[in-house]
């Protein structure tokens, strides 16, 4: 992720999770019968009260 994608994401908790189906295109999953799924939500405020005083490491910091 970029520093300008976290920069739009960091408000947002993401899940990658497994499920099954297959997923549209090449996916290195298929052939599991298995597919990627991505879950969103936003952080809640007692969360993101947290993450506020959390340093974070980017690849900018290093």
């Amino acid at each position: 992720m970029s520093a300008s994608q976290f920069e739009y994401w960091k408000h947002t908790h993401l899940t990658v999770d497994v499920v099954i189906g297959r997923g549209g295109g090449f996916s290195l999953e298929s052939p599991e019968g298995k597919r990627f799924l991505i879950r969103s939500r936003l952080f809640t405020d007692q969360e993101w009260a947290i993450l506020e005083q959390t340093v974070v490491a980017t690849g900018l910091s290093r």
